[in-house]
């Protein structure tokens, strides 16, 4: 009768890897069956199927991508670098107010992305066009304060425009600066607000107001286009992004954006994402010129 003998340290994640028996070893097959591949097979398929359906919920809960308002347009876009983004622009109307934020969880990916329909609720809850931006930012921070240390750092600048009139109310909550460009193309920088969100339960927050003239550009935009690199390890920078912005102005906000996108993309020059990329667009369209008989 064969005695077998177990190989002191041949142990691999709780299986046997090499028996002995008295003439020869005796070692299992590695090579993967159909059965187990097309299984795989199947798993992955499921795993981008649900991944999809996450991407469509991302996109509902943050309402449309183009909007217009009187003589004011809106447009967004989101770029994830994995799937699912960190980066949240969302749009929500009430008669001739609309509420616009564009915001950047830390982190990327399904973990960032399950903590944007934790925010978008907030957003529902605390952050109507008819509140105050500053409002709200103190708001989703206490929130955010409560349920640390599990909830994630989010920057966001939040924004409310009464379109009847022209009056952006905004609250910078640790955001990058988002770029005014006036119909004479003098440059402004919003930091008005607060530090980012989550991170001081102490914090306070304020607005600043402006009024968005007829063709006047105001972009928001993540981390994610100003720190965009060539192949040469070259950031497109917030200096770039200010020079561009004159050259791409279309007659629509959307047009308007997708100028800036595809120079982010050219400087790009094909080197990989390393992290979402976002923009939000509000325009005022610029007085017709009168006449003349």
């Amino acid at each position: 009768m064969n005695t077998y003998t177990v190989v002191p340290g041949d142990f691999k994640y709780g299986t046997f890897t090499s028996l002995m028996t008295s003439s020869s070893a005796v070692r299992p097959s590695t090579a993967p069956s159909k059965d187990g591949i097309d299984l795989l097979l199947r798993e992955r398929f499921d795993l981008h199927a649900q991944l999809f359906d996450a991407v469509q919920i991302q996109r509902k809960l943050s309402g449309p991508r183009v909007l217009r308002c009187g003589d004011v347009q809106f447009a967004r876009e989101v770029f994830a670098a994995r799937y699912l983004s960190g980066d949240f622009t969302t749009f929500s109307q009430d008669g001739s107010r609309v509420l616009a934020v564009l915001g950047d969880i830390a982190g990327k990916g399904v973990a960032a992305a399950m903590w944007f329909t934790h925010l978008a609720g907030l957003l529902q809850s605390c952050g109507r066009p008819d509140f105050n931006p500053s409002t709200t930012a103190s708001e989703i921070n206490r929130h955010l304060c409560y349920l640390q240390p599990v909830a994630p750092f989010v920057t966001a600048f939040i924004a409310q425009m009464d379109c009847d009139r022209g009056a952006l109310t905004y609250c910078n909550a640790g955001h990058f600066p988002p770029i005014l460009l006036r119909q004479d193309e003098e440059i402004c920088l919003l930091e008005t607000g607060g530090p980012l969100l989550g991170a001081l339960e102490s914090a306070e927050f304020q607005s600043g107001e402006l009024t968005l003239e007829p063709g006047d550009t105001l972009v928001v935009y993540s981390d994610g286009i100003v720190e965009c690199r060539n192949p040469d390890g070259e950031e497109f920078g917030l200096d770039r992004l200010m020079a561009a912005l004159p050259r791409t102005r279309q007659h629509s906000a959307q047009g308007t954006l997708m100028m800036l996108l595809a120079t982010v993309q050219e400087f790009a020059n094909g080197y990989p994402m390393s992290d979402d990329m976002s923009l939000t667009l509000i325009q005022r369209n610029a007085d017709e010129p009168a006449m003349t008989r």
